[in-house]
């Protein structure tokens, strides 16, 4: 019974809403109750049951909801006003006596249906109790005034029943439309609070780590659920829109362009959303403080995603990689000292004449900086130092990029790994020693020649070549670095043989020159060799070869690069010539284009090549010594470079002051081969006579 009652009976509470609702519907019952009087009057007039006294009867039943509306509050009006409905519904029976009498008490029906309308079934039982105790009152005391007949007991309790029916029916429909229509703010309001709460609790959460969790739009527009460590780095928005771009600005502009136009491109849905993400900003710097950015799409309907975004603050990580870095650095330096100190001595030497030449020539032609940061890149990479050839590589890239030199940031990121590598030099060695230094071999060939009376010519010979370096020593280097970039670049073990390494050069003078070599070895070890699986397919074996002579003929210094590769695409190097205006309708305007600027056969752009810079840059280096090149290639067989200089400028001083005494400089003792596989035989050179190609 007591759910019956609290099913019946509404919760104490009123809302907002309801009273509104309440407050509507009683001032409409009032007024439809108040067109009652001229219309009952109408219906005695027409009927003849005496207009004055339905006029009379309408205005005692609306004097109840008058006071009500005044004095009560809206439930008890809206009860009221259900009770007024049955009076109103008696009087309509009374005065419409005669042969439609019984069509009148449909009125009663029709008025507990529109009771529903205030959501109240209380409403709706005081209705049906008024209307069934009217029906059985007026049966008791004035018959004639409910029925047009002399109705038994029983039709009084039809009459009754169908009331309790259609109450029952009422009721549950007041009942639902209050719990779920007018109770609705309650409901909303519930939700409401749950959800709050979970917010709070979700809020607490994120405020706990020490993460950025939010969401962005296609416009790049943060949403408000996120937190705290979001603001903590980045600040709160200055002005709308609050878009992560703009954000992202007041620390980095380039970053914030970057992250605006890749968004454009994610939500473009013109390529796999992975894809478009990946290209994305990863990392923002924000001071000392280096953020890593990761993003998650969200899918949506249609092909529009949002996507979540983490945050998370990576500086000690950073930091440790950065010291693992030069840890790195410096074991590499180690192993390169203890393996070839001169040699290294002599790459730091020719590394800080670029640094100084690039730092002092801040408006040099674009071409020269290119040529000079690709080799600075090279040499870097010869003796492991990667930390300092990636920072080139990022110059290159930001030149390939927008067509102008960088900014201080990335000058800045190449000048700080070089001073690692000078820090840990100075660990290592100390200052580096100036003069001349004297091996043990040399000492005693020179101390032997003296003892036994060795020409004079000969002794001036051997005390000269103190100053002087060995060819093999520099080739030796570039062999050890061929080997290891073809390891790293999959093409297996390789054979790198030295020949005519006992002839000497002026190391000042051909310093830059034997930096920008490099740039030739690495192409033939990127380009020229095959993979192991590829050589053996065409017929060779699985161990590409690679020679690097030097050797006098006649008056002429001459330098060979060869290689048993594949050989140059003479079609691509056109292809690529003619995208840029270049002639290449015959073999030496392809050799001409092949060392122009910018011109590379390479289909992607790597850490090794494909900027087409270091030909150039050999170029440049062989044409100041006063040198030519000659370029010999056989598809399938392989590639020669030769560089042929006057025999002077293999030491340029000693040689004018040897001769100014009647010695020949340099002698010409018998060529000498050195492999790196002294168990393999020597492989087929390809500077040997050639027809001509």
């Amino acid at each position: 019974m007591s759910r019956f009652a609290k099913y019946l009976i509404l919760p104490a509470e009123v809302s907002e809403f309801e009273a509104r609702h309440l407050r509507r519907m009683n001032r409409v019952a009032m007024w439809f109750y108040i067109a009652h009087l001229p219309l009952f009057a109408a219906i005695a007039a027409v009927n003849g049951t005496g207009p004055l006294q339905a006029v009379a009867l309408t205005a005692v039943a609306l004097l109840g909801p008058l006071v009500a509306v005044a004095r009560c509050s809206r439930r008890v009006t809206s009860v009221v006003m259900g009770v007024t409905a049955m009076f109103l519904g008696g009087v309509l029976v009374h005065i419409g006596q005669g042969p439609v009498q019984i069509e009148m008490h449909f009125y009663f029906f029709v008025l507990i249906a529109l009771l529903v309308v205030f959501a109240n079934p209380v409403v709706i039982v005081a209705a049906a109790v008024t209307a069934i105790a009217h029906h059985a009152v007026l049966w008791l005391l004035w018959p004639a005034s409910v029925f047009n007949s002399d109705a038994p007991l029983w039709v009084v309790g039809v009459h009754a029943a169908f009331v309790l029916v259609e109450s029952a029916a009422a009721c549950y429909i007041a009942r639902n439309f209050f719990d779920n229509v007018v109770g609705l703010e309650k409901i909303v309001a519930a939700r409401t609070a749950e959800v709050d709460a979970r917010n709070r609790d979700m809020r607490t959460l994120l405020d706990a780590v020490d993460q950025g969790f939010f969401t962005i739009d296609a416009q790049g527009m943060m949403s408000d659920e996120r937190s705290a460590a979001v603001d903590r780095w980045l600040g709160s928005a200055s002005a709308p829109p609050d878009t992560l771009p703009e954000r992202f600005r007041r620390y980095d502009p380039m970053v914030a362009d970057w992250l605006a136009l890749g968004l454009d491109d994610v939500f473009a849905d013109l390529l796999p959303v992975e894809v478009t993400i990946d290209q994305l900003p990863k990392r923002l710097r924000l001071g000392d403080c280096t953020l890593k950015i990761e993003y998650v799409p969200i899918p949506r309907e249609g092909p529009a995603v949002a996507l979540a975004v983490v945050m998370t603050d990576v500086t000690a990580a950073v930091a440790r990689e950065r010291l693992e870095a030069e840890h790195r650095v410096l074991l590499t330096m180690v192993d390169r000292i203890s393996r070839d100190k001169a040699g290294f001595l002599e790459f730091v030497n020719e590394a800080d004449a670029i640094l100084g030449r690039l730092a002092a020539d801040t408006a040099a032609d674009l071409a020269i900086i290119r040529r000079q940061v690709h080799t600075l890149k090279g040499n870097a990479a010869v003796f492991g130092l990667e930390s300092v050839a990636a920072a080139c590589h990022a110059i290159e890239d930001h030149i390939a990029d927008t067509g102008t030199p960088p900014e201080g940031a990335a000058w800045a990121t190449l000048h700080s790994q070089w001073e690692t590598v000078r820090d840990n030099l100075k660990r290592l060695v100390g200052d580096a020693p100036t003069g001349i230094t004297l091996g043990d071999d040399e000492y005693v060939v020179t101390l032997l020649a003296v003892l036994n009376g060795a020409p004079r010519e000969v002794v001036a010979r051997q005390v000269v070549e103190w100053r002087l370096e060995p060819t093999g020593l520099r080739m030796g280097r570039i062999g050890d670095h061929a080997r290891v970039l073809a390891a790293r670049l999959q093409k297996g073990d390789i054979d790198v043989r030295v020949l005519g390494g006992h002839l000497r050069t002026d190391p000042d003078q051909w310093g830059l020159f034997w930096s920008v070599f490099v740039h030739l070895v690495r192409n033939a070890v990127d380009h020229g060799l095959e993979t192991p699986s590829e050589r053996v397919a065409a017929g060779k074996s699985p161990a590409g070869t690679i020679d690097l002579e030097t050797r006098i003929t006649g008056d002429r210094f001459v330098i060979t690069l060869a290689d048993d590769g594949r050989g140059i695409d003479w079609a691509r190097v056109a292809t690529a010539a003619a995208a840029r205006g270049l002639p290449a309708a015959t073999r030496a305007e392809l050799i001409e284009a092949l060392f122009h600027d910018g011109l590379s056969t390479a289909a992607v752009v790597s850490s090794v090549s494909g900027r087409g810079v270091g030909m150039g840059a050999v170029r440049a280096a062989c044409q100041a010594l006063g040198g030519s090149i000659d370029v010999r290639s056989e598809s399938g067989r392989g590639t020669a470079f030769e560089f042929h200089f006057p025999v002077e400028v293999m030491a340029p001083g000693t040689h004018e002051l040897l001769r100014m005494h009647g010695v020949a400089y340099p002698a010409r003792p018998p060529a000498r081969i050195e492999s790196s596989s002294p168990d393999r035989p020597p492989a087929l050179r390809l500077h040997a006579p050639q027809p001509a190609i």
